[in-house]
């Protein structure tokens, strides 16, 4: 039990968790603010208006709004889609209420099919599973009324649809509002000082102690760091369109901090976690310190909007020939940060130079191979695919049918929360159900206790809505503040608001009876045991196994991009494109990692290897795809293109082998007989001999023996992530 809530804690005390996790920071300040305003409005318009107990349900809803309010953009886009799904579930619970509402017979199984294809749409689609929840509610909770289900039904459109997401929004635009614009300028410039720390930290590192020093976490890459740049400058030109005609050039900047970001990281990491600790030579060190100030340089640059020339490259030139000559990791990795800073101003002097006067053409889209005129859901294979996601629907909805039995059979209405919790703790793996079980529990345990504390302590004192607002103020400011927070603990703060809405909103007045706040609680808890019972029974999901398929799933990703070769889609676009969908599928691996410790038998010694083997993986392989994306913004040069056709053939032979050794890698982790695939090593050193001959031709210029020296670089460096993949690999799979 004691590692159970280590696990539950990620790994630290629950004062530590706490400490770490309510942290009083400006823009939590502004999202919690947000938040306990949205809320009070929403309490004074249940206490005036009187709806009916379905208001208690806008909290939730505010509550899932509110983290997602980082822009006003996105709250737009996030709430227009909120709508639309609610729109979905008013129209199926009312259509099903009066086709089946007094024909229990044909309502369990019609709704247990609905259910079934809601979730399986939710997982599919990544979208929230709000229609379920709402048709649960709406259908499930009195199944004995149908017409009042249908009048609450109704209901769900002004409480939620305008109560709730019309607050949210005009919190967002009165409070203050969030540019993206700027947001994205701030993030960015908060990548500069990293970086410029981080190369301070490498000039001085012989003044670091020697022991207990690590990198700051904004310091280490992670996965979706420049996915979400990438999605702000995407709102920024929504709500600015004037953004648009630099378009390519901001892409152009976001990736080239992102690279010059990933190696300085690398090399802080290579330097301090040797042991013992690598040393610089003097001049490496000055080499370094020119190269921080240059990124100061840049920084200035970039929020002064100021440079507009390109200057003379010679001052970080890299001074090497042609020649074929052996270089350590260290002097690797110098070379990549002196080249990346030379490209940060490059693409820092184009975002500020005049717009140019061309057209820049649309990439004509790929033709579909085999494509079918039949919809994407009618082919068998479809369904294949997505069988995972079939048995999540079927799950999860026979738990609803189960609760339901209970509840009706026991004849206890106040223990329906069962029902709608089958489907709020509905997650991809088990470890995330048990997970978000937890976090349910404890919030609507304290949200209870508060409750009774407000009934039978305050409220018999208060007579104006004016006390009743000061009286509850205190607990809705702290769902507030637990719900402003990372996803690891939000989930309690909003549990805490409902719980305690659900008790003290509905009716208000002096209440009579107390039971509905240890009901609500109970009825979790049945809820929680009859799904976690059935999803340890029925197809469980295993975190370690669906962290493997979207691992997986990358490596096909960079293997499909390497098979493009030296000539891959033209497009600016195309190095978007796989930086999001790597991002998205590591950031997926490493959320069920994190679920896996809550799952039985996590405590295994060959469990707790494997997750710490998959944890390795994944930044190898993120370390992988950075790699690639600066090899890809090389070969979008013109200085590459006008290389000869022998060295580019050698690229081409070494990516395809690359490619090979990336699907056997993917084929040993999903347990496939791997194809053992020759040494990419011979690939390269046929590269290194064709760099060597080019050195003697009088027309290869500065710049392409610049592009030439750094793609042999790039090489090397990801043969070395290769080798390190292939043993992890082969430790997880022995």
């Amino acid at each position: 039990m004691q590692k159970f809530w280590l696990h539950f804690w990620f790994g630290m005390s629950a004062a530590d968790f706490l400490r770490a996790e309510l942290i009083w920071t400006p823009a939590r300040r502004i999202l919690t603010v947000r938040l306990f305003i949205t809320l009070m409005i929403v309490c004074l318009f249940s206490v005036t208006l009187r709806p009916p107990s379905v208001v208690a349900l806008s909290f939730s809803f505010v509550m899932m709004l509110g983290p997602l309010m980082m822009d006003y953009t996105m709250t737009l886009i996030t709430a227009w889609q909120l709508l639309k799904l609610e729109l979905l579930a008013i129209v199926l619970s009312i259509v099903s209420l009066a086709m089946w509402g007094d024909q229990p017979m044909f309502l369990v199984p019609w709704s247990y099919g609905l259910i079934t294809l809601l979730l399986f749409y939710s997982r599919v689609s990544g979208t929230p599973t709000i229609p379920a929840m709402l048709y649960v509610f709406a259908v499930l909770y009195n199944p004995g009324h149908p017409d009042q289900n249908i009048y609450g039904a109704l209901w769900l459109l002004p409480t939620l649809g305008l109560l709730a997401f019309g607050t949210s929004i005009a919190a967002q635009l009165i409070l203050w509002p969030q540019d993206p614009e700027i947001l994205l300028q701030q993030q960015l410039t908060e990548r500069f000082d990293v970086i410029i720390r981080m190369l301070d930290r490498l000039a001085e590192c012989d003044k670091v102690g020697e022991s207990g020093f690590h990198l700051d976490t904004k310091e280490k890459p992670s996965p979706g760091s420049a996915s979400r740049q990438f999605t702000l400058l995407a709102h920024a030109e929504i709500a600015h369109p004037a953004l648009r005609v630099k378009h390519d050039e901001r892409i152009d900047l976001i990736v080239e901090i992102d690279i010059w970001f990933n190696i300085a990281s690398k090399l802080n990491r290579l330097i301090f976690d040797a042991n013992p600790r690598l040393s610089l030579t003097e001049y490496d060190r000055a080499k370094l310190r020119a190269i921080a100030t240059e990124g100061r340089d840049l920084r200035v640059e970039f929020l002064g909007h100021g440079l507009s020339v390109i200057e003379s490259p010679q001052n970080l030139s890299d001074d090497r020939s042609l020649q074929s000559v052996p270089f350590n990791a260290v002097t690797l990795l110098l070379h990549r940060l002196e080249d990346a800073a030379m490209r940060v101003k490059k693409a820092l002097a184009s975002l500020h130079a005049p717009d140019a006067l061309h057209e820049t053409p649309e990439a004509e889209p790929e033709p579909r191979k085999d494509q079918s005129a039949l919809p994407v859901w009618l082919p068998k294979h479809y369904w294949i695919d997505n069988m995972d996601a079939l048995h999540y629907g079927m799950k999860f909805a026979l738990g609803v049918m189960v609760c339901l039995f209970l509840v009706q059979a026991l004849e206890w209405p106040g223990i329906d929360t069962a029902i709608l919790t089958c489907v709020i703790v509905a997650q991809t793996s088990m470890g995330a159900d048990y997970r978000k079980s937890v976090m349910r529990i404890m919030g609507a345990s304290l949200g209870g206790l508060l409750a009774y504390v407000f009934i039978i302590v305050l409220e018999p004192a208060l007579d104006t809505i004016a006390g009743f607002l000061l009286a509850i103020a205190p607990v809705l400011w702290l769902s507030a503040w637990v719900g402003s927070g990372s996803p690891r603990i939000a989930y309690i703060g909003t549990q805490i608001g409902y719980s305690f809405a659900h008790a003290v909103l509905p009716g208000y007045g002096p209440i009579t009876h107390l039971e509905s706040a240890r009901d609500r609680v109970l009825g979790i808890l049945i809820g929680i045991t009859v799904v976690g019972v059935i999803n340890y029974l029925l197809w469980p999901q295993r975190s370690e196994r669906m962290s493997i398929k979207r691992l997986v799933s990358g490596l096909h990703t960079l293997s499909t991009f390497f098979c493009h070769g030296t000539d891959p889609p033209s497009s600016r676009q195309s190095s978007v494109t796989l930086m999001k969908t790597i991002d998205s599928d590591l950031q997926k691996a490493l959320n069920f990692l994190e679920n896996a410790q809550m799952e039985p038998g996590a405590n295994q010694p060959g469990a707790e290897a494997n997750q710490v083997a998959l944890g390795l993986i994944i930044g190898n392989l993120h370390g992988i795809a950075r790699v690639v994306q600066a090899r890809h913004r090389y070969y979008l040069s013109e200085e590459f293109k006008s290389l000869p056709d022998t060295f580019h053939q050698r690229q081409d032979t070494f990516n395809r082998s690359i490619s090979r050794s990336l699907l056997a890698v993917a084929d040993s982790l999903a347990g496939k007989p791997a194809v053992a695939t020759p040494s990419s090593r011979p690939a390269l050193k046929d590269i290194e001999d064709s760099a060597s001959q080019l050195s003697f031709d009088s027309t290869i210029d500065w710049p392409t023996a610049k592009a030439i020296n750094a793609c042999i670089d790039l090489d090397k460096i990801l043969l070395d992530f290769m080798d390190e993949l292939d043993s992890l690999v082969a430790g997880l799979t022995a």
